[in-house]
């Protein structure tokens, strides 16, 4: 009878610890939900033509985050999750330097062109 109790003991003891360390790890799905926001507003920004490899890289994390969740690996979802956010953010960052620069060498060429006509001698103008 001793033996029943010992081992239910032992048996409520597993099943709780094992409870506890899935109630321990996060829900990842806030991150996954954030992170496919980030990866959605980079691709809408120009990401792909911009920060290619830095957004293919987030969406790859996204996808990792997503499968781990499937297989319910909170923890490696979660470092997914996170890892998709830095590279969606840092394809942003790139596509607004890249517009940037593509905005600033466009004005540069209209100020090039500007002063190259406003430097050429006036053909309309008469010799006395």
């Amino acid at each position: 009878m001793q033996r029943n109790s010992a081992f239910n003991s032992i048996a409520i003891c597993i099943a709780a610890g094992a409870l506890s360390a899935c109630a321990a790890a996060p829900d990842p799905k806030p991150e996954i939900e954030s992170a496919r926001a980030l990866v959605e507003q980079a691709e809408q920004a120009g990401a792909t033509e911009f920060a290619g490899r830095d957004f293919e890289t987030a969406r790859d994390r996204l996808r990792l985050a997503e499968d781990a969740d499937e297989a319910h690996h909170d923890v490696e979802a979660q470092r997914f999750a996170d890892q998709a956010v830095v590279n969606a953010q840092l394809a942003m960052a790139n596509t607004a330097a890249a517009k940037a620069e593509r905005a600033a060498a466009e004005s540069q060429q209209t100020i090039d062109a500007l002063r190259e006509e406003a430097n050429r001698p006036d053909s309309t103008a008469t010799t006395q």
